[in-house]
């Protein structure tokens, strides 16, 4: 009898030990990537992935964590929620991460969601999408809610353009829909004088929206906002430039903004307008470094999308120090930052904010000589 006590004892304690040990080793702290680097997200996962990396990198440069240097352990899910599925089961059974950068779609998140609100592994997703994490101890968000980027477009047509007749069009996908709604609502509170022209959608996959552009002129629009991410909205920027409406403001969301699309349009890129996290036209000090580090590392000016790996990556660490090893404490040990200095901005989990990023992150941009510029500069308040 006393020896199957003993038996018992044993193995709660080994499960007791493997829970509060964090995935430690002797040496190493393993954190796991779940992302979309290939694939149609791949413009998402890839750039989060080298984020997460490049932090990884400076972490281990100055003595790790907790004395112990990490040890980052990626998957590929593809952008696709069953792969996503069998891939974080993996991370957390077999891998026995700490916690887990991802990940980049609203599907996968879903998936990942579940699962490690289920074992209780903390996770910092990349997604402007604010309610994925409502409700839930183990999830976080590292990327500007939605709500963010809108404020900042709306504020900014109000102050700086001082317009009062808008368009919008939008990817008819997820993200798109979404964004539009949270826009509209927003206006509604933010800039009730604001008058809204008319609102077009396009799929992911088409190659021309000129009739779009066109029937929002024809409604009066002085600005159109562009709520899309991948290449669509390149499509659309040139679209603008060939039908000559460059009269007409065209502004997008932090989705957008990316140096290779920007040297991809070329003169037609002259006058957008977007909302970007990193302000490339005069970096903080921070930023310059993060962007300096990026590019020694990749050879390629950091899309928007590697800061929020970035900061997800540094603030996991950050986390991890707080809790001193008990992962029992780390869902506390998050909701407990407060004042959290990223690239992207300052970061604040209390008061139930599963959303930590603070307003005041976004600083509009426009495209000036096939560069980023600070739009304040071109159109003061």
């Amino acid at each position: 009898m006393k020896r199957g006590r003993c038996i018992v004892a044993v193995l709660l304690f080994g499960i007791f030990a493997l829970h509060t040990g964090l995935g430690l080793s002797a040496e190493k702290v393993k954190i796991g990537t779940l992302l979309s680097t290939s694939g149609r997200f791949a413009f998402l996962g890839d750039p989060e992935q080298k984020g997460v990396e490049l932090a990884v990198e400076e972490i281990n440069a100055n003595g790790g964590v907790l004395g112990k240097q990490i040890e980052l352990v990626s998957y590929d899910d593809e952008g696709n929620p069953g792969k996503a599925a069998n891939l974080i089961d993996r991370l957390i059974s077999n891998d026995q991460v700490v916690g887990i950068v991802g990940a980049s779609t609203s599907g996968t998140i879903n998936v990942a969601a579940t699962a490690v609100e289920k074992a209780g592994i903390p996770t910092f997703y990349i997604s402007g999408n604010s309610a994925l994490c409502k409700g839930k101890k183990w999830v976080f968000n590292a990327a500007p809610a939605d709500e963010l980027d809108a404020e900042g477009m709306i504020d900014f047509i109000k102050d700086n353009l001082k317009l009062n007749v808008i368009g919008i069009i939008h990817d008819a996908n997820e993200y798109g829909s979404r964004s539009t709604e949270s826009f509209l609502e927003l206006i509604g509170k933010r800039a009730p004088g604001i008058k809204i022209a008319g609102v077009e959608k396009y799929q992911s996959s088409d190659r021309d929206m000129s009739a779009q552009l066109i029937n929002l002129k024809n409604a009066g629009s002085q600005c159109i906002v562009i709520w899309g991410v991948g290449f669509a909205p390149a499509v659309i920027v040139k679209n603008w430039h060939q039908l000559g409406m460059k009269e007409i403001r065209l502004m997008g969301g932090a989705g957008m903004g990316s140096h290779k699309m920007i040297e991809s349009l070329g003169e037609a890129g002259e006058g957008l307008l977007f909302n970007t996290v990193l302000n490339y036209g005069a970096p903080n000090e921070r930023e310059q470094a993060f962007i300096d580090h990026y590019k020694k590392k990749f050879g390629a000016i950091p899309p928007t999308f590697a800061a929020v790996g970035y900061d997800a990556a540094y603030l996991l660490a950050e986390a991890l120090k707080t809790a001193a090893g008990d992962a029992p404490r780390l869902a506390e040990a998050i909701s407990g930052i407060r004042n959290f200095q990223g690239v992207q901005g300052t970061f604040d989990f209390s008061e139930n904010r599963c959303n930590g990023l603070l307003p005041g992150c976004y600083v509009m941009a426009v495209v000036k000589n096939q560069d980023y510029y600070p739009a304040e500069k071109v159109y003061p308040r």
